[in-house]
């Protein structure tokens, strides 16, 4: 099972830090209703506007290559 874990956890690595973040704010804004769900959306779009990480993923996709997100922090 150990090994399972560490293989999806460098699988997660590879993704974008902002991306991440995102998904776990996402799971916690379900508690708070649709308020919270609203507040994540708009949040969300906004950071998809305006940091490099997301035009990095981007562009990324238009362009069929992978990302490099290494540049990017990660932060918990």
């Amino acid at each position: 099972l150990e090994d399972e874990v560490v293989e999806w956890a460098q699988t997660m690595m590879q993704h974008s830090p902002m991306a991440l973040r995102m998904i776990k704010l996402g799971m916690n804004a379900e508690l708070d209703g649709q308020a919270g769900l609203q507040e994540f959306a708009g949040n969300a779009t906004l950071l998809y506007y305006l940091t490099e990480e997301a035009q990095e993923g981007k562009h990324a996709f238009l362009e069929k290559r992978k990302p490099e997100f290494k540049k990017y922090p990660k932060f918990p």
